[in-house]
């Protein structure tokens, strides 16, 4: 603290320094801009009065050889006219005319621009007349309408480049006063800066003896504590010591029952390893199960009932002249084929070969067909090429959630449109089953009570947790209900 206070004390002496040298660099460009401004003023300035001069003087030398005298040579008078051309082109872009002017840079106003152009145009004019009365001075007599029109533009020109001569003088007048109210400026600047350093100067004396003065009262008040806390600190180490007995008998407590939360968490964690295996193989076991009665059902029911019918239709064939045993015959023939026709779609349901020999793909579009034979309403199905991306076993689970899902909405949903949609995205695949049907108003936590959330559902998510993904389920009442689950992929 007192290291900065020190350099808070002496930086502004500095600082103060380094703004008089910056702003006196400023005065110097300044001075130095203006000074430049009011010589180039100057250099136009008489720039503009030699083309009035040059302009006059060839003026004066036409008429002289016009009237016959000898002594006048046609080549001065196209000199002056050069020259004045060479003047105003000078003006405009800058340049050197034969060392006696030495514009640094271009006309840079719009409006001095565009009357030194006039001006030029007036000259190229004025040249081109003069040459037409020197080749025909016969003709160019003062009555002429080629002297009348001589005179005008000389007249013109006259006009012209007083008007620039005077515009410029005004801007060269602006610019002696501007320097002189800088050469008047700079002193005041000055004096401001000095007076604004000695003010500093004052106050910070004044902060410094006031800060003097707080601290001694500082240090007196240091010193009072310092001998309270001398008195009480006796009285404190008895009360730490006391209190360090207590923190560590509270201490110990909570170790022991750190160590007993520990414990009850692995026993925990180890039985909740154990239900998902458990929980794994009964699904196992579920699936073999389905798939040994599935291929009971489809070898040995079906078979027998398709032996049935052949032999029944044998029976048929012998009754040529009993017509009603014959009918009754066709009927128990019929009942026979949608029987069949179940055990078959129950051996499907149980166990689809489809999903084993064509893949996941390829057995979900069969089960949305399949959903559709029997659905009055329309469903859609968007889908990716998911069989690369996951196991045997985890195609088997994802497609028992699906048709758990569709099952569900076939049974309760009421619904008029489903839709049904496969993405695949980077790492995980999403599945989302969406209908329009009756809805209903879910609890705000199903928890892990089966009562409250419903086996079907309670199944569907353990197995969306074996394949260690996520499930969501939306619905309202009159809205629909939305099921959507993600699943994280094994294998490309």
């Amino acid at each position: 603290m007192v290291k900065r206070g020190k350099w808070g004390q002496w930086c502004w002496m500095p600082a103060t320094v380094f703004l008089i040298g910056v702003l006196s660099l400023i005065l110097l460009f300044w001075v130095e801009r203006i000074s430049s401004r009011l010589h180039i003023d100057e250099m136009l300035v008489d720039a503009v009065k030699d083309v009035q001069i040059h302009t006059a003087t060839a003026h004066l030398r036409l008429e002289e050889i016009i009237r016959g005298e000898p002594e006048v040579e046609v080549s001065r008078v196209l000199a002056e006219l050069d020259q004045a051309l060479q003047l105003i082109n000078v003006i405009l872009e800058g340049g050197a005319v034969e060392n006696d002017y030495w514009i640094t840079e271009p006309l840079k106003d719009p409006e001095l621009r565009a009357r030194a152009d006039v001006i030029r145009t007036l000259l190229s004019r004025f040249k081109a007349i003069s040459l037409d009365r020197l080749h025909d001075s016969k003709r160019s007599g003062s009555s002429s309408a080629l002297y009348l029109q001589f005179h005008s533009i000389f007249g013109e020109l006259l006009s012209k480049t007083r008007q620039l001569e005077d515009i410029i003088e005004q801007d060269k007048l602006e610019n002696q006063k501007k320097s002189r109210q800088l050469f008047l400026g700079i002193p005041a600047i000055w004096a401001l800066i000095v007076i604004t350093a000695t003010a500093g100067l004052w106050n910070r004396e004044r902060q410094r003896k006031r800060a003097e003065e707080n601290l001694f009262m500082a240090n007196e008040q240091l010193l009072i504590q310092a001998e309270e806390l001398t008195i009480h600190r006796g009285h404190l180490a008895e009360l730490v010591d006391a209190r360090t007995a207590e923190l560590a008998a509270v201490n110990e407590h909570l170790r022991a029952e750190i160590s007993e939360r520990e414990q009850a968490e692995a026993a925990l964690k180890e039985s909740e390893q154990q239900l998902q295996l458990l929980s794994s193989r009964l699904m196992t076991a579920q699936e073999t199960e389905r798939k040994t009665i599935s291929r009971e059902l489809h070898d040995e029911l079906g078979h027998a009932l398709t032996i049935m019918k052949l032999r029944l239709r044998s029976v048929e064939r012998g009754l040529q002249g009993n017509a009603e045993i014959k009918n009754k015959c066709e009927d128990i023939i019929d009942y026979i084929d949608q029987t069949i026709e179940n055990v078959r779609r129950l051996s499907r349901d149980l166990s689809p070969a489809i999903l084993e020999d064509l893949g996941l793909t390829a057995a979900i579009r069969w089960l949305v067909d399949n959903f559709n034979r029997n659905f009055e309403g329309a469903i859609s199905l968007t889908m990716d090429d998911v069989d690369p991306l996951f196991s045997g076993d985890d195609q088997i689970m994802i497609y028992r959630v699906l048709q758990e899902a569709l099952t569900n909405v076939g049974k309760h949903a009421n619904a008029t449109d489903v839709s049904v949609v496969v993405r695949k995205l980077e790492g995980v695949v999403t599945f989302c089953i969406e209908d329009n049907g009756r809805g209903f108003n879910p609890p705000r936590s199903f928890g892990t009570d089966v009562a409250v959330k419903g086996l079907g559902l309670a199944i569907m998510e353990e197995r969306v947790r074996m394949l260690r993904g996520t499930l969501e389920m939306q619905s309202q009442e009159g809205k629909g209900t939305r099921i959507a689950f993600n699943v994280p992929t094994r294998k490309e």
